[in-house]
């Protein structure tokens, strides 16, 4: 039975968060932006010459106001870590597609891959 494809660089995307930071009023305007994905990969273990991952973490930034006008600034950072699959070169799991993490303000990383390696 075939598994989830696993993940390289470039196959984890964001999603901005659905929830104000906590003292910001929700009526007034606000956002989530996304930083840079920090990646930790496998140096042994490539698809395509390219080294599987085995975290990605990612610090959203929040710009909105409070009911007086007053900025509220924010961040939160989103880990997503693989969890143990039968491919494991001896090392912890890598992501495959499917795997997600979502903080409390709705920020979201997502693996998106086609990758041919599988799991088993």
């Amino acid at each position: 039975m075939p598994g989830n494809s696993v993940a390289v660089t470039g196959e984890v995307v964001t999603t901005p968060g659905t929830t104000p930071f906590t003292g910001a009023d929700p009526a007034r305007p606000w956002s989530w932006r996304a930083g840079p994905i920090s990646l930790q990969t496998y140096s042994k273990l490539t698809v395509g010459g390219q080294p599987v991952i085995h975290e990605a973490r990612c610090t959203f930034s929040f710009t909105g106001t409070a009911s007086n006008g007053t900025p509220v600034p924010g961040s939160e950072v989103v880990t997503l870590t693989a969890r143990a699959t039968a491919l494991q070169k001896g090392q912890s799991g890598v992501l495959v597609q499917g795997n997600s993490a979502t903080g409390p303000f709705g920020n979201k990383l997502a693996v998106q891959t086609a990758r041919k390696l599988t799991t088993a």
